[in-house]
């Protein structure tokens, strides 16, 4: 088994309202409107793009961002912060779906196959797939 490698990457913005009904998610597309999340960047052909989704939530006060992005062997390994609302806070009462968008050197990921999404605690909160094209 090889180190984690870090991988710079650019973050192209976040939403509340990802409009994903679901648990934490991860998509990685060549494209970034593949993601659902392309309203927020214009393509580039030399990027890999990363969308990360907290899931569906009761009300606001919750987020994702993303804190660092590593490679090992054929996996690239998203770590990012899932914040809540502290018991008790004072949140809007509406249904929001948080999740933000960056990107990586497509020669960064070039033979991965697996993402995965690690939270704070070091828990494992989402897998996909990588695409194979040629970088």
């Amino acid at each position: 088994m090889t180190d984690a490698q870090a991988i710079p990457f650019t973050d192209h913005g976040s939403t509340q309202q990802s409009g994903f009904d679901g648990g934490a998610r991860v998509v990685v597309a060549t494209d970034p409107g593949a993601t659902s999340l392309g309203q927020l960047v214009s393509g580039d052909a030399t990027r890999l793009y990363i969308a990360v989704f907290a899931g569906s939530q009761r009300t606001g006060g919750y987020d994702i961002r993303v804190a660092r992005i590593e490679r090992a062997g054929s996996t690239i390994t998203v770590r990012a912060t899932f914040v809540t609302p502290a018991p008790g806070a004072l949140t809007i009462q509406v249904l929001t779906s948080p999740a933000q968008l960056v990107s990586i050197e497509r020669q960064s990921a070039a033979s991965t196959r697996d993402v995965v999404v690690v939270d704070q605690s070091g828990a494992e909160r989402a897998r996909g797939t990588v695409p194979q094209s040629q970088p």
